[in-house]
């Protein structure tokens, strides 16, 4: 039967369309007050399905077990590009994995989309703020994906201290002007963010 924590976990694990698009996760308090049995088979629920959702590397991570967090360091390191971000996000207090999650976030601006975990590559590029990963939002900013560049250009401009927030509507006409296929339209809009950053654009231009 179990207990009653252990049912409010297991139906908070059943996601409707309205609680995934609102990014609601599962119920994480009923998860850390399961008793030691009741523990052991979330685990192995949860282990078994470490790479679908961010909500199961949540809940494994919740749990605190030497085997649980090794599921989430193996999605950090092999998963599908979306769970090493969203694993990069939660192991963030680990520095002996900085390597590995600056890998993933790179990874994640060179090819995410916006709904496949772009926006945690974004958000820890811009918090972390680590050369490899800026030097990868200027190339983000060049990338095909228009939606893409124009969140990459935004962030550059924040990070460099030109902008009040991550995406400053005050900026936006410069930012959508990324949103293009012609690539001589967005080098010249990649020209002005530099030199509204202080940057060189040529190392990217030319790369």
């Amino acid at each position: 039967m179990g207990s009653d924590a252990y049912a409010r976990f297991m139906a908070s694990t059943n996601i409707s369309y309205e609680q995934w698009h609102d990014g609601e996760g599962y119920d994480i308090d009923a998860l850390r007050s399961l008793d030691p049995d009741e523990a052991f088979r979330a685990e192995h629920w949860l282990l078994a399905r470490a790479g679908n959702d961010w909500r199961d590397l949540e809940g494994l991570l919740a749990l605190g077990t030497p085997a649980a967090k090794a599921a989430v360091v193996d999605q950090l390191r092999h998963g599908k590009l979306e769970q090493r971000l969203w694993a990069a996000k939660y192991l963030s207090d680990d520095a002996s994995l900085a390597g590995d999650r600056e890998a993933a976030v790179i990874a994640g601006l060179e090819s995410a989309l916006i709904y496949g975990g772009l926006t945690v590559a974004l958000d820890i590029a811009t918090e972390e703020r680590t050369p490899a990963m800026v030097a990868a939002l200027f190339r983000a900013a060049l990338r095909d994906e228009g939606e893409a560049a124009v969140h990459a250009a935004a962030r550059l401009a924040f990070i460099h201290g030109k902008a009040k927030e991550e995406f400053d509507w005050d900026l936006r006409p410069l930012f959508l002007r990324f949103n293009t296929q012609d690539r001589a339209e967005r080098a010249a809009a990649f020209r002005d963010l530099c030199t509204l950053c202080n940057v060189d654009p040529t190392p990217y231009l030319q790369a």
